[in-house]
């Protein structure tokens, strides 16, 4: 008996020195926490389809606008733009929004230093921010930013919408 108590003794106190890293369960496998990057990829990687990631603004400015400028893409961006820019830029994106009264004035989006941005500029200043301007990423898909991009080029008059003024919800019925 004696025996056994010291043998159960023995293994109680060595298998509290066990790690519970053998757990295959999902429950129990490392993650990443909320503020740390992902694994960067291995050198060689080839991509699956995914897009490269933009780590920053001087990134950005080098991206194409994949999204044609049609009159579904200027509808959401007008709506877009109405809800999330006009605060500050206006409602035509001339500056003088009602939030301007408090903080740096925003610029007018047509004058020529801004028209003269790429299209990767104007989404990486929405993704990333501005001098003044807080980020707009969140809530935002990497389409919504680009049909932002295109509204911006059609208050520039670089693009035109046929004489209609888009406005009203967007078509898929909410942001």
């Amino acid at each position: 008996m004696r025996e056994r108590c010291l043998a159960a003794l023995v293994v109680v106190l060595l298998s509290g020195g066990c790690r519970n890293d053998w757990r295959t369960d999902m429950w129990y496998q490392p993650s990443i926490g909320a503020e740390e990057q992902p694994r960067a990829e291995p050198d060689h990687a080839v991509s699956i389809g995914a897009p490269a990631p933009v780590a920053d603004l001087e990134a950005a400015e080098k991206l194409k606008d994949p999204i044609r400028a049609d009159a579904a893409s200027l509808t959401r961006g007008a709506w877009l733009f109405g809800e999330r820019c006009s605060a500050c830029h206006g409602q035509k994106g001339h500056g003088g929004g009602p939030v301007s009264r408090y903080f740096p004035p925003a610029p007018d989006v047509a004058y020529a230093t801004v028209k003269a941005r790429s299209d990767g500029y104007l989404w990486g200043v929405i993704t990333f921010g501005g001098r003044a301007m807080p980020s707009q990423a969140e809530g935002l898909t990497v389409r919504d930013r680009w049909d932002l991009v295109n509204e911006i080029r059609a208050l520039q008059n670089l693009i035109t919408d046929g004489g209609t003024t888009l406005q009203g919800p967007p078509p898929d019925g909410g942001p």
